[in-house]
C-alpha cells in the first residue's frame, strides 16, 4: 500500500492555461501540484512573462511567448508534451479551479480503478458538494465535461483528433467530449465527488425588455465572448449534428438560451448585437480562430 501513491502519482500529469493571474490563482495551483509528477503551465498573458513566481518548483514547466492563444493550441501543447514525456493521464485545470486533498486523491484512485477504463475518453466532477445527494450515483456518462479539473486519457487523444484550433476559446472543451462519443468513447463523471469552480460573478442587472426596472441576479457576459459562443456554437452544430443530431439539438438549444440572456442583460445592447451579427457572418465565411478585428 504504500507504494501506491507513487505509483498514482506517476500516471498523471497536470496543465493550467493562465491569464494575468492573480495570487488566488496561484494558491489554487498548490492543491494539486504535489500530487502530480509534472504540471505544465502555459501563460497566455500578453506582454509579461510570470516566469518568476514558479522559480524552485522543480516538478513545473512553464511556456510563454507574450501571446494570448486561446485554449485549443494550448491544450494541445499540453497534451502532447505530456504524450512525449509517457504519461497516461492529464488533469486540465482551470486557473480559477482548486481541489480539497481528499478529493483529488479519491478521484485518481477511482480512474485508476475504473473498469472499461480504456473505452473512456474523459473524466470529470461535480462542480461543488452541493451538487451531491444521497440518491446520486457513484458516476455517469455524460455527453460532455468541462476543462477545468477533467482527467484525460492520452492513449485515445490522437485517436480522438486532439483540440480543434478553430475554436481559440469557447466550445473547446465540448467539441472533444462530442469528437470522443462520435468515435465510440465515454466521458465519465464522478458524479459523488467534487472541485471548486469558480462559476462566474453573478451581478444584479436589469433587461432592457424591462426598460431595466426589473433586476435580477444574473451572470453576463462580454460582447467578444458572446461573439465565441455564438460562431463555435454554430460550428459544432455544423461539425455534428449528421452524426448526435439529439445531443447537437440540446446543445443549440441551451447555447442559444446563454446568448440571449446576454444580449437581454447587457449593458451593451447593441455591441452585443454587432457581435452575434459578425458571428453569423465569419461562420459563413470560414474565418475561425481568433478575432483579431474587434467592433
Amino acid at each position: 500500500m504504500e507504494k501506491e501513491p507513487y505509483k498514482m502519482k506517476s500516471n498523471f500529469a497536470a496543465c493550467v492555461i493562465l491569464y494575468h493571474p492573480k495570487k488566488e490563482d496561484i494558491a489554487n495551483l498548490f492543491t494539486y501540484c504535489s500530487k502530480v509528477e509534472k504540471v505544465y503551465i502555459f501563460d497566455n498573458t500578453e506582454g509579461k512573462s510570470n516566469e518568476k513566481i514558479f522559480i524552485g518548483m522543480e516538478n513545473v514547466s512553464y511556456f510563454w511567448d507574450g501571446e494570448n492563444k486561446g485554449l485549443s493550441i494550448r491544450l494541445n501543447e499540453a497534451c502532447q508534451r505530456a504524450i512525449a514525456d509517457n504519461f497516461d493521464y492529464l488533469l486540465t485545470m482551470d486557473q480559477d479551479s482548486s481541489f480539497l486533498e481528499e478529493n483529488i486523491d479519491r478521484y485518481f484512485k477511482d480512474i485508476l480503478n475504473f473498469k472499461g477504463k480504456e473505452k473512456v475518453a474523459l473524466y470529470g466532477l461535480e462542480y461543488s458538494k452541493n451538487d451531491i445527494n444521497d440518491t446520486t450515483e457513484n458516476y455517469i456518462e455524460v455527453d460532455h465535461l468541462i476543462t477545468s479539473a477533467s482527467v484525460m486519457n492520452l492513449k485515445l487523444y490522437n485517436e480522438i483528433g486532439g483540440f480543434d484550433e478553430n475554436l481559440f476559446i469557447d466550445g473547446v472543451d465540448i467539441d472533444y467530449c462530442y469528437s470522443a462519443l462520435t468515435k465510440g468513447f465515454k466521458n465519465i463523471k464522478f458524479a459523488r465527488n467534487f472541485f471548486n469552480h469558480s462559476l462566474g460573478v453573478r451581478t444584479r442587472r436589469g433587461s432592457i425588455f424591462t426598460l431595466y426596472l426589473i433586476k435580477k441576479n444574473v451572470s453576463v457576459h462580454s460582447s467578444l465572448r458572446v461573439y465565441y459562443m455564438y460562431r463555435n456554437m454554430l460550428y459544432i452544430k455544423n461539425k455534428y449534428e449528421n452524426v448526435i443530431p439529439d445531443i447537437i439539438k440540446e446543445f443549440v438549444k441551451n447555447q442559444k438560451h446563454q446568448v440571449n440572456k446576454n444580449i437581454k442583460y447587457s449593458n451593451e445592447f447593441f455591441t452585443i448585437l454587432k457581435y452575434k451579427r459578425k458571428a453569423v457572418d465569419d461562420f459563413n465565411n470560414k474565418k475561425m480562430g481568433k478575432l483579431h478585428n474587434l467592433i
